[in-house]
């Protein structure tokens, strides 16, 4: 009995030490933060005058290898004013990468940062999904280094369907407007 203690007690003393070991699993934690909310508020969503209700949560933790994570759940309610019809727009993700950019040696600077889950699902009321992006995808998004103007964005590393980023996020207000109108 003695000897499965002291090997209980010799692996515990091993895992201890190399959760404590620098370089070693995942990096420390140097800040974290949360957030959540709910507001409702006048909005126009693709031409359309209506009225936004959102609500949302968000978890988010910077790492001592210059990471971070980000958690992020959003329920948005659009309604049109004119038809009183409505859309809900549901995400719940998470995004991570590098804090800082990549220098691309032609003065411009490239941020990175990965997403799992799903990014955007738009769906009726009664429960009919109309478009959703779902999985995984990595975003690159360039900027002049020196005035800080977005220049653009690509994306790869696609796992799953991604409609509305394909479509350069026009197929949010196709489906979108015929679903109010």
């Amino acid at each position: 009995m003695s000897r499965i203690l002291a090997l209980a007690a010799l692996a515990a003393g091993l895992a201890l030490a190399l959760a404590l070991a620098p370089g070693v699993g995942a990096a420390r934690l140097v800040d974290r933060g949360h957030d959540s909310g709910t507001d409702t508020f006048a909005d126009n969503v693709c031409g359309i005058d209506g009225t936004t209700t959102v609500r949302f949560v968000d978890n988010f933790q910077e790492f001592a290898n210059n990471t971070f994570k980000d958690q992020f759940k959003l329920d948005q309610t659009f309604t049109s004013a004119a038809t009183g019809k409505s859309v809900l727009i549901h995400a719940a993700n998470q995004a991570s990468g590098p804090n800082d950019p990549v220098d691309n040696g032609d003065g411009t600077v490239t941020f990175t940062v990965v997403f799992k889950g799903l990014p955007e699902q738009i769906k009726l009321p009664n429960g009919r999904v109309l478009s959703r992006d779902a999985g995984n995808v990595t975003l690159f998004q360039t900027f002049d280094a020196a005035t800080g103007e977005f220049l653009g964005q690509t994306f790869g590393n696609e796992k799953g369907p991604h409609p509305n980023l394909e479509s350069d996020l026009e197929a949010f207000c196709d489906v979108i407007v015929p679903a109010l109108s």
